[in-house]
Order: C-alpha cells, then structure tokens, then sequence
C-alpha cells in the first residue's frame, strides 16, 4: 500500500478566489443600488447650514459693535437665506437684516443669498440675531433692549429633503449659551 496518498477532497486557492471575487462583484452590485445619496446630500447640506449659522455667530463675538445674524425667508417664491450684520442700535430689525447693504457675502459662497432648493433641500423659515456675546436672539434692537427676545427654549430649525420629506434633519441652537449642534 502506498502510504503517500493524496486526497482530493476539498477545493483549491483559484477556486477560493473565483468565489470571493464572484461574491464581491454581487456585494458591491446589491450595496451600489441600496444606497439613498439623498440622505448624504441633506446631511451635507445641514452641515453647510450650521457653518453659515457659527460664522455668524464667531462673527458677532470678534466685531462686537455689530449685531449678526441669519435669515431664511421666501423670496420671490424661493427659500433662501443669508447672513446680515447690522449697525447697533438696530432700527428695524424687521426689515433691515433684508436689505442688500446688510447682507454678508459667505466664503465660498458665490451669491449674497444661500438657494437651498438648488441642492434638493428645503428650511423652515426664521430670524436669528446674535449679540456681542454669541447668544442667540429671534428679535434685537439694542444690548439694553427691553424688547430684545432671546431664545428661551432650543430653536430646532429643520432641514427636509424635497424629493422625500421623510428625510430630514435638525440643527439645534441652545438659548442663552448659543450652542450649535
């Protein structure tokens, strides 16, 4: 009897390969279809939103003679929205953080007026004013305003994806310390 035998059962290193490759092709083919850009594409632009809100925020902090804010308003039909700076004291902070001259060109934003509806994303609209300090305020006139309105409970402003507005996202401004997450 030949005692080198050899034995036939089991598979060889091409076979092994050809599986793991034939296998990849079909991971990658059933992963490549399940995923929704839509999800990413609202998550960047909820973090594109929530820089524009620290700018302006950073931005009241380092020029405190100044009151900066954010607006998100329809305009002509589209929801846009932009970054103000205003002059203290604030006359009409109604109107005044609509006018051209008060608008603030973002970096890296070619236009006064952020178009979210271009990235397939849309924001309820909202006022929000950030004194000397950072803190968040939904009207300001003056630091020592009685009719200032500072936020007393988080402003939730939420960012929804058009083509499915189950979508959706939050960024949250915490009263009195301007948190923004």
């Amino acid at each position: 009897m030949d005692s080198r035998r050899r034995n036939d059962s089991g598979f060889t290193l091409i076979e092994i390969i050809t599986v793991l490759i034939l296998l990849s092709i079909i991971a990658a083919t059933v992963l490549g279809r399940s995923i929704n850009t839509e999800s990413t594409d609202l998550v960047s632009q909820i973090a594109r939103v929530r820089n524009h809100l620290r700018f302006a925020q950073s931005m009241a902090m380092k020029y405190g003679d100044k009151v900066w804010g954010v607006k998100c308003d329809d305009v002509a039909g589209e929801r846009l929205y932009w970054v103000f700076r205003l002059d203290l004291p604030v006359a009409d902070p109604v109107n005044e953080p609509d006018l051209p001259a008060n608008k603030v060109q973002l970096p890296g934003e070619s236009d006064l007026n952020i178009d979210l509806s271009e990235k397939k994303v849309q924001m309820a609209t909202f006022d929000l004013f950030f004194d000397r300090f950072g803190r968040p305020y939904h009207y300001y006139e003056d630091e020592a305003d009685p009719d200032n309105v500072p936020l007393t409970i988080p402003l939730s402003i939420t960012l929804q994806s058009i083509p499915t507005p189950s979508i959706n996202g939050n960024i949250l401004i915490t009263p009195e310390t301007g948190l923004i997450q």
